[in-house]
């Protein structure tokens, strides 16, 4: 009885399954889902009715495999919202890749690693998704982390932490904020002016290479006259306030702007760079100031005393004292820069510490006022026994040429070479005719009687009047003669 039941609920069974298949054959072409493990038809009988019934069946489709999410977009399939998404005419940096176990950040997107915590800094570069990168400190405020960037000035940039995933930072340090840098004005173009508009924050500075001090940062989306380029090509000279910055003119990365009408501009030559030296190493536990960029040392708290030296990005130097509106630092330097061993750098480029009790100082004698028309002759050590180009020489709107003084020390004592300098003393209206340093060595020792020549490139301004500039021998901080030019922009 239970063989004979077995074998009725088999056929049974087997019958079930044939007008199954028989009604989901003439069924809409909709693909079936199978309903039914054949494996588990146990005689030989049924699995051979099965496969004749369903050998013109179709054929299920197979639903593809689960996909595996990401856990970071691929930068070319991830949208890029707004916020810190940067341009892409901006390079990409080279950043190293942090050994197993260093603090690391991992773009979630393409990313802009900028010069301080925030997006007010200058722009260094694109951090593409999914590279990764050292963290090597935090902001103040935990919103921002540091990064290695070693091709940047002071080898850090800043990236956004709600744009990066980050791994071993707990003990990272919290870095200062260093300063947000001054606005440049640049001038306005006309419609058809040659002209350059920044694509993100870049600096402006005083020639065309990172080295050189920065006047301060064009904004994103200004526009300034261009005035030339550099002789590379990469950089673009613009016109900047004279009243702000004596030059007139600056230059700025034309990889960050975006430029029209620059066809067939001048070529100007890049001015020569002045010394760069950091102050003598500070005692543990004074007040100091760091530089977070090339910075110039100047000889008083205003940009029209002469620059000194200047500091590199990390050179730290300790203060000694403030000037009066708290916008500069008087710091210990050199006297091989300074007869007294002191100088001054803005605030704007330096990290101050410990400086909460720091005196205000008093600043040094301003430079010398100098007309607009040449000055009665007041050397008493020296003599000019010639130069060129003679004052009142007519020189184009923006042209480049050099002065040269041929000097004679008319004095009693030798001016020894490792003593005596020629210092920049100051400018006609505040704009600059040189190119070059303020301060320039003797390159040799000048006997009683002997001469001396003296030539300094020089670039005539863009606008039109009479421009000039008066220099001098000095011994420390005694003037030993006074020397000038006055040329003629028509």
């Amino acid at each position: 009885m239970l063989l004979f039941k077995s074998k009725n609920y088999t056929v049974t069974f087997i019958l079930a399954v044939v007008a199954a298949l028989i009604l989901g054959a003439c069924a809409p072409a909709a693909t079936p889902a199978p309903t039914q493990d054949v494996a588990m038809i146990q005689t030989q009988a049924a699995q051979t009715v099965v496969a004749d019934l369903t050998k013109n069946a179709p054929v299920p489709t197979q639903a593809p495999p689960p996909t595996e999410v990401p856990t970071q977009p691929a930068p070319t399939q991830a949208p890029l919202p707004p916020g810190p998404t940067p341009n892409p005419n901006i390079p990409v940096a080279v950043v190293p890749t942090p050994a197993p176990g260093e603090p690391s950040a991992v773009a979630n997107y393409n990313t802009t690693i900028y010069s301080g915590p925030g997006t007010n800094y200058v722009v260094y570069a694109t951090m593409l998704g999914g590279a990764s990168a050292k963290v090597v400190g935090k902001s103040e405020d935990g919103l921002w982390w540091a990064i290695s960037v070693p091709v940047a000035p002071s080898g850090t940039g800043w990236v956004d932490a709600g744009w990066v995933t980050v791994n071993g930072v707990d003990s990272v340090a919290v870095l200062p904020t260093p300063p947000v840098p001054p606005t440049t004005e640049m001038v306005a173009p006309g419609p058809s002016d040659p002209q350059a508009t920044a694509l993100v924050n870049v600096y402006v500075r005083s020639g065309p290479a990172t080295n050189y001090p920065a006047y301060g940062i064009a904004p994103t989306g200004t526009t300034g006259r261009v005035l030339g380029k550099s002789e590379d090509g990469q950089w673009w000279v613009v016109r900047i306030n004279p009243e702000k910055v004596g030059a007139g003119y600056g230059w700025v990365m034309a990889q960050y702007t975006q430029a029209q009408n620059v066809e067939g501009v001048q070529t100007i030559k890049a001015p020569q760079t002045s010394v760069q030296q950091a102050p003598p190493a500070p005692p543990a536990g004074a007040p100091i100031v760091t530089a977070v960029e090339y910075v110039n040392i100047r000889s008083g708290p205003g940009t029209n005393y002469p620059v000194l030296v200047v500091a590199p990005p990390g050179a730290s130097g300790e203060v000694s004292g403030k000037s009066a509106d708290g916008y500069w630092w008087q710091v210990k330097i050199s006297t091989q820069y300074s007869a007294d061993g002191f100088g001054w750098v803005s605030a704007d480029y330096v990290i101050a510490q410990n400086t909460g009790s720091v005196p205000v100082v008093q600043a040094p004698p301003a430079p010398p006022v100098v007309e607009t028309t040449p000055p009665p002759s007041s050397s008493s050590g020296c003599a000019v026994v010639s130069q060129s180009p003679v004052d009142g020489t007519v020189i184009g709107l923006g042209a480049p040429f050099n002065t040269t003084w041929v000097l004679q020390n008319t004095g009693t004592a030798k001016w020894d070479q490792g003593e005596y300098d020629i210092r920049f003393a100051g400018a006609a209206n505040n704009v600059y005719l040189h190119t070059g340093p303020d301060v320039y060595d003797l390159t040799t020792t000048v006997q009683p009687g002997s001469t001396y020549n003296f030539t300094v490139p020089m670039l005539a301004p863009f606008g039109p009047g009479t421009f000039g500039e008066l220099w001098q021998v000095v011994l420390g901080n005694q003037t030993v003669c006074d020397f000038y030019v006055y040329i003629q922009v028509p």
